[in-house]
């Protein structure tokens, strides 16, 4: 059975994973750390954490420096998806809702970033029609 490492990165508060998707295979292994050792929430849609052991739940919580390690029960396709956080309150309102036989590691917040950050920087204080 094969064991998917799974590295988070802190970008500013947006936690980004080393890889963008794992294939959901019954008996095979996923194992998240952070890059720095700090503390973070694994949100896992209810498609996702029905078919992983230990059942992770609505919030997941990975404490510094520990890593945590689920299996997955079962080859089903669903909507698989997580997302990270820095704390419980960090919750996606709504998962992706895509059915495959892939766990998608979500960056959606990473992206929202992105574009405010661009829409903030350029200076232009005018107002349209103005």
């Amino acid at each position: 059975m094969a064991n998917t490492a799974i590295t988070l990165v802190d970008k500013g508060g947006v936690y980004v994973p080393s890889v963008s998707s794992v294939p959901i295979v019954k008996g095979d292994t996923v194992t998240f750390s952070t890059s720095d050792g700090t503390h973070v929430v694994l949100f896992f849609s209810p498609d996702a954490s029905s078919i992983m052991s230990p059942a992770p739940g609505k919030a997941f919580s990975l404490a510094a420096g520990q890593k945590a390690t689920f299996t997955f029960t079962a080859s089903e396709p669903g909507a698989h998806s997580a997302f990270f956080g820095p704390h419980a309150g960090a919750a996606p309102s709504s998962f992706p809702s895509a059915v495959s036989e892939i766990l998608t590691l979500e960056t959606g917040a990473a992206r929202a970033s992105v574009v405010i950050g661009a829409i903030a920087s350029t200076g232009d204080t005018t107002k349209p029609g103005s």
